[in-house]
């Protein structure tokens, strides 16, 4: 599915409208109806990733249409909007992508032990797939559902299940089906601290079928007064019954720490495994490390650093890639409702495939407006 021509009108004519539309509700009364839109120039030195270094400028606009309800005993959060892409010297690679997600909490009240989420969504892209170094066009449908049931003010548990379907435009590449289920035991350490213990199931039907495991233990919320986020531990497994079975350490840490109240530094880490485009099986580890100051009321500067190595041995490969990146950006608010963000990404691609080894400059601007 490409993005229907009657959604594309109506959401380019919207900007025309907007600021008597949208921005008037109140999320807790009968919701709020937001319009987001972001409008991007960059040079891309190498827009395929791949050795051939082919460089060229991406304009983009990208509309979101965003709907926020809390009143009662309902929470709704949804989203429906597109993402338009135009380079000025490969044309073959414009794009017009489609998003939409929703959101669907119940009961909307603390005080209630239990709560049940529903969320999903539809989404039709294009864009770059490092694993075959090219961009590829596919559609992504997911649910999923959890349920959470406070035994007592120390304890409790949750349930959740998820569902997700990837369909590619190409007969190159490989159709994905998952589907999953897990608990976990929760202890209620404090109304800022939450323990996790349990166990995830997943399955994934390609050109071969993939079973994992992942027992894992995590805190999530205030790890201590200026240190928040998750941080998970354990072990996963990864079945097949034509390459046999692997296990990995199992990392999942993404944390935030307020230096003062200028300085904040956000971490990322995470071992896991994935599926790629063309069916193989791969274990990735990234690490990653973003470190933001307020340079004045108005103005936010951001320097990072990010690795990812990724290695498949299925089907007769004995690959490995690695990324290295660096990035900074300079983000002016204009108002409220209205932003300016410059950026400037370098990357060093390295693999055991040599047309996957390059580098890329990725330079440009994006203004962000909300009605």
């Amino acid at each position: 599915m490409r993005f229907p021509p009657t959604l594309a009108a109506f959401l380019v004519c919207l900007p025309i409208v907007a600021p008597s539309l949208f921005g008037q509700g109140n999320a807790e009364d009968d919701g709020l109806l937001r319009f987001d839109n972001a409008v991007s120039a960059f040079y891309d030195s190498n827009i395929n990733g791949n050795s051939s270094e082919e460089s060229d400028i991406e304009l983009a606009y990208k509309p979101t249409l965003n709907f926020t309800r809390r009143s009662g005993l309902l929470g709704i959060d949804a989203s429906v909007g597109g993402g338009f892409g135009w380079f000025l010297d490969n044309s073959e690679y414009d794009y017009q992508d489609f998003y939409s997600s929703f959101g669907i909490m119940y009961p909307n009240d603390a005080s209630i032990p239990y709560k049940l989420t529903l969320g999903g969504g539809y989404n039709s892209t294009s864009t770059l797939d490092r694993f075959v170094g090219g961009r590829v066009a596919s559609d992504n449908a997911n649910l999923s559902a959890r349920f959470r049931y406070n035994v007592n003010e120390r304890w409790g548990f949750s349930l959740n299940s998820l569902w997700g379907e990837i369909t590619y435009d190409s007969a190159r590449y490989t159709d994905q089906t998952t589907w999953g289920a897990g608990f976990d035991f929760v202890y209620i350490y404090s109304e800022k601290l939450e323990i996790f213990a349990g166990y995830g199931y997943s399955e994934t039907s390609a050109i071969n079928d993939y079973q994992d495991h992942t027992f894992r233990i995590k805190a999530e919320g205030e790890l201590t007064p200026k240190l928040t986020g998750i941080l998970g531990l354990g072990y996963q497994i990864r079945e097949s019954s034509a390459f046999g079975n692997t296990g990995d350490p199992y990392v999942n840490l993404d944390l935030a720490w307020a230096v003062n109240e200028r300085i904040e530094v956000a971490a990322n880490s995470g071992i896991g495994y994935n599926t790629t485009s063309t069916g193989s099986s791969g274990t990735t580890t990234k690490l990653g490390m973003v470190a933001a100051m307020a340079l004045s009321a108005s103005l936010t500067g951001s320097l990072g650093v990010s690795y990812n190595e990724s290695e498949y041995s299925d089907f007769g490969l004995d690959r490995s890639d690695e990324y290295l990146s660096y990035q900074a950006a300079l983000a002016w608010q204009l108002g409220a409702s209205a932003a300016l963000t410059g950026s400037v990404t370098f990357e060093d691609a390295d693999s055991t495939r040599d047309q996957l080894v390059y580098d890329r400059l990725r330079a440009g601007l994006n203004l962000r407006m909300s009605f």
